[in-house]
């Protein structure tokens, strides 16, 4: 697949979850824990924080790129255009990096997970339509390398 290729298949997928999440009203992402954050940056530190701690606990693995405050600060500022925009610069400047494309696409995993356990079923919803289109595009980007798709594959898993 080329860059051009590459690039269409992520605005296709940028598409699909905009026309699913078509007028779906967004909760607020400043309330962490009942707590109202103070600015963009609390909320941001504070998700890359928690991602930090389970890729620890789960991969043991440290942390390579700034992916979830990145994610977090678009939620913050622009909600589902500012997530888009991150989302669109990270898979086109980093599609051939696997280490950090398999970061990033579990980073969009957690983010599902972390705004289900804060019963923000919008953006839960809208992170797990994102991270289906995001691995599927991977695991086809790197298809006939079997290297980089089982790096992927075991990072995920």
């Amino acid at each position: 697949m080329n860059k051009t290729d590459f690039c269409k298949r992520v605005d296709e997928i940028l598409l699909t979850v905009g026309r699913e999440m078509n007028g779906t009203r967004l909760e607020c992402v400043n309330v962490w824990n009942g707590q109202e954050l103070p600015n963009v940056f609390v909320y941001a530190a504070t998700c890359e924080h928690c991602m930090e701690r389970q890729l620890e606990d789960l991969k043991g693995c440290k942390r390579q790129t700034t992916f979830t405050a990145d994610l977090s600060i678009g939620e913050w500022t622009s909600g589902w255009s500012g997530v888009f925009d991150t989302l669109r610069r990270c898979m086109v400047e980093w599609r051939d990096n696997v280490e950090f494309m398999s970061e990033f696409v579990l980073c969009v995993n957690w983010k599902a997970w972390e705004h289900h356990a804060r019963k923000n079923a919008n953006w839960a919803k809208f992170y797990s339509l994102l991270y289906e289109g995001v691995r599927d595009l991977m695991y086809d980007y790197y298809e006939g390398d079997d290297e980089k798709t089982s790096y992927l594959w075991s990072y995920l898993d």
